[in-house]
């Protein structure tokens, strides 16, 4: 099998060779909607536009192009790529496709791709990037992996777009497999490349992939790099190697806010909650300010030692630090109450909430439901489906259990009817 940088340009024999490398089905599903549902109807300033252009001729409709993606006329300069007898030039495209993606206009981006790809047997490398960034922004990765197959010239950005697209849309083997065509590509990994791909490994989790990408960071000279570093702890605590990930931790010479939350989240995630509460107060007393991914994973692990008074002192931190009216914060300081089994300091917290999300009815429907009140668990519930906020997977296994506890199988039978639509099934089994 030829490596993608010789591969030749041809879309379709190269995506045989590749199958592996394919998003989903129904990846496909969502890109035919939305290419389906892309609106065809011209609003009035396109209108005057085309009038105005009637009446004109442009030596340069590239130049003019160009002039429109500058001036953020995003509606015309579409009507005038489309409108044009021939293709303009590529800085002309590049500038059509960054103002699509800077608008996060997903359907003029995606109808400016297509007229590319109708127009080009390839894609030049800056066209190639331009056109790669747009479509992963999107998370449309079926149209990025047909534009990069398109591509017969890449650099490292091109592949730290793809790497790191796929693996935030969720496919995290084809992520790997992309990073190891990077390397038989002969294409050296940057600083921004690592990053991606522990994410992946730490997504699987792959610990021994995982060792091996920490022997490349090594390898290729970013072993003092923070945000690799960064993510190296965080690769090892996904894959529960907590020590490794407490040595990379300890070794760093340079440390942030993010270093910190990552080692402290890894011990908590790994069941040492003391291990992490004793990291967050070397923490404060090397005086890093905590921010809110901070203070929310703590005050949760606050919950499960037991211990009320400590649990009250996060509380009055948050305060002091001013995170009291974030929805975030508010949701873990009820899972914490929760935990001790505090409802009414929980219902508190929950009913002074100017804003709440499906996180903070879940805490509330799942704290009265572990603490011996299914009845409350379901009055929650029943306020939840009035308040139009739809349950997740959480809160229907835990009004099910209500259910279980109260003999409620009038409510139960929604219930199950709730998770068959939504998927649940095979999480709640």
């Amino acid at each position: 099998m030829p490596h993608p940088a010789t591969a030749k340009p041809h879309l379709k024999p190269l995506l045989l060779r590749s199958p592996h490398l394919l998003p989903p089905a129904r990846h496909l599903a969502t890109r035919s909607r939305r290419l389906g549902s892309a609106s065809t109807t011209v609003p009035p300033s396109v209108a005057v536009y085309a009038a105005e252009a009637a009446e004109s001729t442009y030596s340069d409709p590239s130049a003019e192009l160009r002039k429109l993606c500058v001036h953020g006329q995003l509606p015309q300069a579409l009507w005038l790529l489309e409108s044009s007898p021939e293709p303009p030039d590529e800085d002309a495209y590049v500038a059509l496709f960054h103002l699509c993606e800077w608008r996060r206009a997903a359907d003029a981006g995606m109808r400016a791709c297509e007229h590319a790809d109708t127009a080009h047997r390839s894609f030049g490398l800056r066209l190639g990037n331009a056109m790669l960034s747009m479509l992963v922004r999107f998370g449309e990765s079926w149209h990025a992996w047909r534009v990069f197959a398109k591509m017969p010239e890449r650099d490292v950005f091109s592949w730290n777009i793809m790497v790191g697209g796929y693996g935030k849309a969720g496919f995290l083997e084809q992520a790997l497999d992309l990073y190891h065509r990077m390397l038989w590509a002969g294409v050296r990994p940057d600083v921004y490349t690592f990053p991606c791909v522990l994410r992946s490994c730490g997504g699987l989790p792959d610990w021994r992939m995982g060792k091996e990408v920490h022997a490349h960071v090594l390898r290729f000279g970013y072993g003092v790099e923070v945000d690799v570093l960064n993510a190296l702890v965080t690769m090892y605590a996904k894959c529960g190697d907590v020590g490794a990930a407490r040595k990379v931790f300890d070794s760093m010479i340079l440390t942030d806010c993010i270093s910190w939350n990552a080692m402290i989240a890894g011990h908590f995630e790994n069941h040492e909650c003391e291990a992490g509460l004793e990291l967050f107060l070397d923490m404060l007393e090397d005086e890093v300010q905590p921010n809110l991914m901070t203070i929310t994973s703590v005050t949760v692990a606050s919950g499960l030692l037991a211990d009320l008074d400590f649990a009250k002192e996060m509380h009055a931190l948050a305060v002091k630090r001013g995170f009291a009216a974030d929805v975030a914060f508010c949701n873990s300081l009820i899972q914490m109450y929760s935990s001790l089994g505090r409802m009414g300091e929980a219902c508190t917290v929950f009913s002074r909430m100017g804003t709440r999300d499906a996180m903070s009815w879940t805490a509330m429907i799942s704290g009265y439901e572990k603490n011996g009140f299914p009845d409350k668990a379901l009055e929650v519930y029943a306020l939840m489906e009035v308040n139009n906020v739809s349950p997740d997977d959480v809160t229907v296994a835990s009004a099910l259990a209500a259910c279980a506890s109260l003999g409620r199988l009038d409510v139960g039978i929604k219930l199950h009817e709730i998770a068959t639509s939504k998927g649940f099934i095979r999480l709640l089994l």
